[in-house]
């Protein structure tokens, strides 16, 4: 977490304020914007944001890359490989979402094309591949789940 202190420390001497005009601002003690300086306690996320405002910088680049270092360090490599594969699984699960809304859209349009236009329906193939293809995104997407799960 020293990477979050320090970045704040940085950004507020950058500026010219003391601890002091910074616990002002933001509404909290001087020795609370210590503590976040010397890594000893993090800024809850609203704080957090109010000061990235207020410094004029993303939240990410408060926060760095390296808190993330931290963490690997501080809570041990397995957790942080285990929140590394939870967050790849979970945009695959995003991504398969997108697809059934998007097959959904297709396939509604062309069913009402083809009955509003040319007083048809559907053909029976397409519907057989549309629910194949439904099942099979739905099949993945609780695998996904599952596996999401033992992690």
């Amino acid at each position: 977490m020293m990477a979050l202190g320090d970045n704040i420390r940085k950004l507020r001497e950058e500026r010219g304020m003391t601890q002091q005009q910074m616990a002002d601002k933001l509404y909290v003690s001087r020795q609370t914007v210590c503590r976040w300086e010397n890594g000893s306690r993090c800024p809850d996320l609203i704080t957090a944001k109010k000061i990235a405002t207020e410094f004029g910088v993303s939240l990410d680049a408060l926060i760095s890359d390296d808190d993330m270092e931290d963490l690997e360090r501080i809570s041990g490599a397995g957790k942080f490989i285990k929140y590394k594969r939870k967050v790849k699984l979970q945009e695959y699960q995003r991504k398969i979402l997108e697809f059934l809304q998007v097959l959904g859209g297709v396939y509604l349009s062309i069913s009402l094309i083809l009955r509003v236009r040319f007083d048809m329906r559907m053909p029976v193939w397409s519907v057989v591949l549309g629910v194949c293809l439904v099942a099979g995104a739905f099949a993945l997407n609780r695998r996904l789940v599952r596996r999401m799960e033992d992690l």
